[in-house]
């Protein structure tokens, strides 16, 4: 005799039990409870004995287990997605350092200026909020136009 069917019989004595003792208990706010636990029961019971296999990783690994590509490996990236995030709170930090980045890169890609009218330097930019998000994506998006 195998044991799943053996075992099939004993949980289903046990729920039975479980749902009777809670209708003796508390009558039909009793019973409903001890449904709740039996389900309950019933569905940590089947996630326990499904075997699933570990998902394959989204980007294959190296021999040693690390990833091929590391974020550590694009400083400049880093550097330039900080500005960008302190560019917005700050319009100093817009001026003085995310413009003169962005007019080189425009540069280097043989490209028209994209910041041509988009917030001239000012004296008084000390203290004052960056630029909002809109005005950054279409600077952006001029930039990385064809």
């Amino acid at each position: 005799m195998t044991r799943a069917p053996l075992a099939l019989g004993l949980a289903l004595v046990g729920i039975a039990a479980t749902l009777t003792a809670g209708y003796a208990a508390g009558g039909q706010a009793g019973l409903t409870t001890a449904a709740a636990v039996a389900a309950a029961a019933v569905l940590i019971v089947a996630r326990g004995t499904v075997r699933g296999e570990k998902p394959p990783p989204v980007r294959p690994k190296t021999k040693d287990g690390t990833p091929p590509v590391r974020a550590a490996d694009f400083p400049r990236y880093q550097k330039i997605a900080s500005d960008l995030e302190w560019a917005r709170l700050s319009r100093r930090h817009y001026q003085h350092a995310v413009r003169p980045l962005l007019t080189r890169l425009a540069a280097a890609g043989n490209r028209p200026d994209p910041l041509a009218g988009d917030l001239p330097p000012r004296p008084d930019d000390a203290d004052r909020p960056g630029v909002d998000l809109a005005t950054l994506d279409r600077v952006i998006t001029r930039l990385e136009e064809p």
